[in-house]
């Protein structure tokens, strides 16, 4: 529930601040699709994406996107550093310095993550 939830909050945002192109990325390949498709379940979490569904229609472009949970290290990061905070804070321009460094730890596993196999399988013998 907190993905989808995220997700709803991110757009409500990007709607108030003046977007009108988003692309949303999480690591819950369930949430991803369910905003993707065109059709609606009775899931716990369909009133929700029935939500983001309505929202979406305020953007000119939305894209919903799956990044694996070992390449989105800087959102759970800027999650917990937002814990720490008694109100609600938005970075525009930086992120906190932990999460600065944790987001170019997910440039480096994507750029793992699309690499050939037969190149990993290398890199892990190391050939």
């Amino acid at each position: 529930m907190a993905e989808v939830l995220a997700c709803y909050k991110a757009l409500q945002f990007a709607r108030e601040i003046g977007f009108s192109k988003v692309l949303v990325e999480g690591d819950s390949r369930t949430v991803v699709q369910k905003c993707q498709a065109d059709s609606s379940d009775l899931s716990l979490i369909s009133p929700v994406v029935a939500d983001i569904k309505v929202l979406v229609g305020s953007f000119v472009d939305v894209s919903f996107g799956f990044v694996p949970k070992m390449a989105n290290m800087a959102a759970h990061t800027l999650a917990q550093e937002g814990k720490t905070f008694a109100c609600h804070m938005f970075w525009m321009e930086e992120a906190p310095p932990r999460t600065m460094l944790a987001a170019e730890k997910d440039r480096l596993a994507l750029d793992i993550i699309q690499l050939p196999a037969f190149v990993k399988k290398k890199m892990i013998n190391g050939i």
